[in-house]
């Protein structure tokens, strides 16, 4: 379909539908994704119309139908296999405007909702994710905690600053900490077979990208990993002149409890290395010669590569590296391209 059509199938939708045509369009462009083999829930959700419950004008909130949703599908669970869920219990540990306990009142389940503001609008107010013990135990905990310092709650949507708003930590390495340490303690607070399902999103900060879901720490059997279509953000009527990449998904990973007492867990281990003095199994010649050349701006002289590779841990392997480093150049024209005599550059220009 060219842009044209396009354009005519929204004139189209709009005089017929009016200001709700983007939501009916939504729902329709979702359909083939959101539901698959007779599953109302697939890898992929999307609610372009929100839904009730909760608060939609607080901000970072999502929508009860994702909630609904992942609860259907632990109810579903529990039924197949012959559990009973007449004790069924739902934790929201960070529940803002009181979105889960619509969801929960839905199905008719019992739900308990805590949070740090000491007012919120539904469940107990003043409970510190960071200091305070879950006293209960929950077949599901839906867990939505801040994206960083994306938005400040505490001194901002509600009361004054608090030190343990997790959206007012200093940095991200100290928001995730913190944030692998609500998982760890809330994952504790399964019952056996329960669920923890943790909504991420990824965050664009002064030219930064963080993936919160790439960095969590992950507990139990990673039982399903959904991607959460965004739908009327903020950020959507803003216009930019630098190239990005706009965020328009969040990520629900679902962590299953299967076992008492044995606790499976994955950390994202970061590192580094430095080609200047390191020889790995995937590293060639032609890789060694072409990076020394970038940094050197993309041209340098056969006699500078050998002083600069010349400790290099292949050149020490090797008693006739500087013979290996012109056959590599020979072997590959096309990239080095010779300016004067034994001296090259590279065939396309270093940033």
């Amino acid at each position: 379909m060219n842009e044209l059509q396009l354009q005519r199938a929204a004139q189209l939708l709009e005089a017929e539908f009016g200001p709700e045509w983007q939501s009916i369009a939504g729902i329709l462009g979702t359909e083939g994704l959101r539901k698959r083999v007779g599953k109302e829930l697939t890898s992929f959700v999307a609610f372009p119309e929100r839904g009730d419950g909760g608060n939609s004008h607080w901000r970072g909130n999502c929508s009860p139908e994702v909630v609904a949703a992942l609860l259907q599908y632990v109810l579903d669970c529990k039924r197949y296999y012959g559990k009973d869920t007449s004790q069924f219990t739902l934790i929201d540990p960070m529940s803002g405007s009181g979105t889960s306990k619509a969801a929960a009142d839905r199905f008719q389940i019992r739900s308990l909702l805590y949070d740090l503001n000491p007012a919120p609008p539904v469940g107990f107010g003043n409970w510190n994710a960071l200091r305070n013990d879950v006293d209960d135990s929950a077949d599901l905990i839906f867990f939505h905690p801040p994206y960083h310092s994306m938005i400040q709650y505490s001194g901002n949507m509600w009361g004054n600053p608090h030190p343990d708003d997790l959206s007012r930590c200093e940095s991200y390495e100290d928001f995730l900490e913190k944030l692998n340490f609500c998982i760890h303690k809330f994952f504790l607070s399964l019952r056996k077979d329960g669920r923890l399902a943790v909504l991420v999103g990824d965050i664009r900060s002064r030219g930064q990208f963080y993936s919160m879901q790439n960095d969590v720490m992950r507990m139990g059997e990673f039982e399903s990993f959904l991607v959460k279509g965004q739908f009327n953000c903020v950020s959507d009527t803003r216009r930019y002149k630098k190239p990005f990449i706009p965020v328009v998904t969040e990520y629900v990973m679902l962590l299953k409890k299967a076992d008492s007492l044995m606790i499976p867990f994955s950390c994202r281990q970061k590192g580094g290395y430095s080609i200047q003095n390191t020889d790995t199994m995937v590293l060639t010649w032609h890789h060694l010669i072409r990076m020394t050349l970038e940094s050197l701006g993309g041209t340098a002289a056969l006699c500078d590569l050998y002083a600069l590779l010349r400790e290099h841990p292949k050149a020490m392997a090797n008693p006739h590296y500087q013979e290996r480093i012109r056959a590599t150049i020979y072997e590959h024209k096309e990239q080095y391209i010779p300016i004067s005599r034994g001296c090259f550059r590279l065939s396309y220009t270093v940033a």
